[in-house]
């Protein structure tokens, strides 16, 4: 279990995190939503410790994140971050690689048979096989995104935390993608933790939700408790159409803010 216990943060004594305190389970896929602006990549960077926040606490299988070196919390979590710059001079396969870098035992023999053989699962698992040999320049937006996508499999943390991750992505892609992430975390008994846009997405994959609003998580439950039009209405301003059914919820504009 990840557990968060009140985390505050903030920067030129404006606060951005607000008494943050959730969990998030293993085997579970918890969706991060709200408004632009309302911190939830912030969360995400201050999980992993690339923010030192101002109070609370991060343990992570009664491990306080805050004791473990950089090198001890990639072994751990594996991120994606909204906005990456392509390397130049990779290969796909290269690019890959770079997820084991955690793990490398020996770093002047660099990759070993292990290593090599969570690469070539993770491209067989996510059919990555015809951009291995590609330049990363060469590549369009999506076929990168996949790469990324691939890299954090390659890592293989405890913990999986993306930030967008589908936001490149076609809807095959997306759905393809989401499957794959969902299958991963229960197969092996991980933390999924998803920084998405998309409500309809959120719906179909997340086991549960928390809606951050102005820093402060104002909503968290499963999707059926928080994808409400009260509660979608006060956290995007708009009030939205939503249809259920047993298992699905839909969500799609009303007509007058079409």
């Amino acid at each position: 279990m990840l557990k968060i216990e009140n985390l505050n943060y903030s920067v030129d004594n404006k606060s951005l995190l607000k008494n943050i305190s959730c969990c998030f389970k293993r085997g579970k896929l918890t969706g991060i939503l709200g408004a632009n602006g309302s911190g939830k990549s912030t969360f995400l960077k201050s999980i992993i410790g690339f923010l030192s926040v101002d109070s609370g606490t991060i343990i992570l299988d009664e491990k306080d994140i805050s004791n473990l070196s950089r090198e001890e919390i990639s072994k751990l979590i594996a991120y994606l971050p909204q906005k990456t710059n392509r390397i130049t001079g990779f290969t796909g396969k290269e690019f890959l690689s770079l997820g084991r870098i955690p793990h490398i035992k020996n770093i002047f023999k660099g990759l070993d048979n292990e290593d090599k053989k969570e690469i070539d699962l993770v491209i067989e698992r996510l059919n990555l096989l015809p951009l291995v040999d590609k330049p990363i320049l060469n590549l369009s937006g999506g076929e990168y995104q996949q790469l990324l996508l691939g890299r954090v499999f390659v890592q293989n943390g405890e913990v999986l935390m993306l930030d967008e991750p589908t936001s490149a992505l076609d809807i095959n892609h997306s759905l393809t993608f989401l499957t794959h992430l969902k299958k991963e975390l229960i197969d092996k008994n991980k933390i999924g933790i998803i920084v998405i846009h998309d409500i309809n997405l959120a719906s179909l994959f997340c086991d549960n939700i928390i809606f951050l609003k102005n820093g402060e998580i104002r909503y968290l439950g499963n999707p059926k408790e928080v994808l409400t039009e009260d509660i979608l209405e006060d956290i995007y301003g708009y009030l939205p159409k939503i249809f259920k059914s047993k298992n699905d919820i839909y969500v799609v504009p009303k007509k007058e803010v079409l």
